[in-house]
């Protein structure tokens, strides 16, 4: 039989990202932009997936335009 690990019922002392309050405009993209920046710096490998998701988004884009014009 298996041993549960005990765990404790009180909320983790640390900071806890979704109580921070940010809005839309210029705070919000701030905030966003900073958790980008500290995930490239953090996690070595998020850079190569920020750059394929680019390159993917710029190709995707391209194709829907050229579809686009195609329709009309």
């Amino acid at each position: 039989m298996l041993k549960r690990v005990p765990t404790v019922d009180g909320a983790h002392p640390g900071i806890n990202i979704s109580k921070i309050p940010v809005g839309g405009g210029i705070a919000g993209m701030m905030a966003a932009l900073s958790v980008v920046i500290i995930g490239l710096i953090g996690v070595p490998l998020t850079r190569w997936f920020l750059g394929a998701s680019l390159v993917t988004g710029a190709v995707m884009a391209l194709i829907r335009r050229w579809a686009a014009r195609d329709r009309l």
